[in-house]
């Protein structure tokens, strides 16, 4: 046993956990891009919001005079920019659209944890279902070699020993499937995150108070969010007077001196400024709209996935520990009955078979759930680690 467990250092120390893995999202390639294309929007976004400085402009010219008046060079310099009167409602929005990406980029990571989460699970549900199938097969050969032994004394009939190879043979077709089920969630597994491939399973038990509280959801505030960006920019284009236009400009005309400032003020009035107003507003009404959905599905599919999980819990425990036990009793017994030839290898076989069958519907059930919770997590943008126990 102490060299067993010597064996098995390196592969402890080398393997990871989920909690490892949600380390790496904030690192990954595929959150920083994400990222990155949220901060190149509120750059657009405060593009289209901010007044350029001023802008200088010169001109240079030469006067050809007629009927003897005098002739010469003529220069000019001039300045120009926009001030804008509704600055407070712009410097709102900015604040508000940055708050905004914020909660995107948590809706990001929040989703990324999620898939971690599910594929992480299924790779644990897989792996018992490995567990228990090794033993099967260790069943099997057990079983093979006995009546292989048999057959060479004239106990058996060859018939019997091809039965019992061929069923250690599907055995084994099974775990290999089995193993290729969790080589591929360990290849989604690093599509997200660098991972070496080694696990240490631990079961994952959501909080199920926590889990169904709208505050754990990065998605509300986001839509909260978006509801006050849209409340930020109908006020800007309901400004009356947005911005004030300032140009001043000198020149010099051969004898002459000019000093000019020019003071235009456009006003938002007319068909243009209407249809922006109309849409500014159809989009606050569209946004508090989305809020409200939300809420309402929260509320409804919270209610459903709790009914859910209750019907598991209820059910599913108590079924799987029963199913283990009882087809572990028929197996051994019916193992002992085979070997003292109480009992043919059909029947045998039978009782392997029906362990496998159980199997195989305790193994959908866990993933079932598994995967409902998962996806209801990543609907709503809920981080697994904040409502796990």
């Amino acid at each position: 046993m102490r060299y067993i467990f010597l064996i098995l250092i390196p592969f402890l120390l080398m393997a990871e956990n989920i909690d490892t893995l949600y380390e790496r999202v904030l690192k990954s390639n595929l959150y920083k891009s994400k990222s990155e294309a949220l901060n190149s929007n509120l750059q657009a976004t405060k593009s289209s919001l901010y007044s350029d400085g001023w802008s200088v402009g010169a001109n240079l010219g030469q006067s050809q005079g007629r009927n003897g008046a005098e002739s010469g060079l003529e220069y000019g310099i001039s300045l120009n920019k926009d001030f804008k009167l509704n600055g407070s409602s712009v410097d709102a929005l900015i604040k508000t659209t940055q708050l905004y990406i914020d909660n995107s980029k948590k809706i990001e990571e929040n989703r990324l944890k999620t898939k971690l989460w599910r594929l992480y699970g299924n790779y644990c549900i897989t792996e018992e279902a490995l567990q228990a199938r090794g033993e099967l097969a260790s069943v099997y050969d057990t079983i093979s070699k006995h009546i292989d032994k048999g057959v060479e004394y004239g106990e058996f009939d060859i018939s019997k020993s091809i039965m019992a190879n061929l069923a250690l043979q599907n055995m084994n077709l099974q775990i290999s499937k089995l193993e290729n089920i969790t080589q591929g969630y360990e290849l989604e597994i690093k599509k997200i995150v660098p991972f070496n491939g080694q696990f240490i399973c631990k079961r994952l038990r959501p909080n199920i108070e926590n889990l169904f509280k709208p505050e754990y959801s990065a998605l509300r505030p986001m839509l909260e969010r978006q509801v006050e960006i849209n409340k930020d920019k109908l006020s800007i284009v309901s400004t009356k007077i947005p911005k004030v236009n300032i140009d001043a400009s000198y020149s010099n005309e051969i004898d002459t001196d000019k000093y000019m400032i020019n003071i235009s003020v456009p006003l938002a009035f007319g068909e243009k400024n209407q249809a922006q107003r109309a849409s500014a507003m159809s989009a606050l009404n569209a946004s508090n709209y989305e809020l409200e959905t939300f809420r309402n599905n929260y509320i409804h599919e919270s209610n459903v996935m709790e009914r859910q999980l209750n019907i598991y819990k209820k059910y599913l425990k108590a079924s799987d520990k029963l199913i283990r036990e009882s087809s572990d009793k028929l197996i051994q017994h019916s193992n002992m009955r085979f070997r003292a030839g109480e009992e043919s290898l059909i029947s045998m076989l039978k009782a392997t078979e029906t362990k496998v069958q159980m199997i195989e519907a305790i193994l959908e059930l866990k993933i079932d759930r598994h995967n409902a919770v998962a996806q209801y997590m990543y609907n709503y943008a809920i981080d697994p680690k904040g409502v796990s126990k």
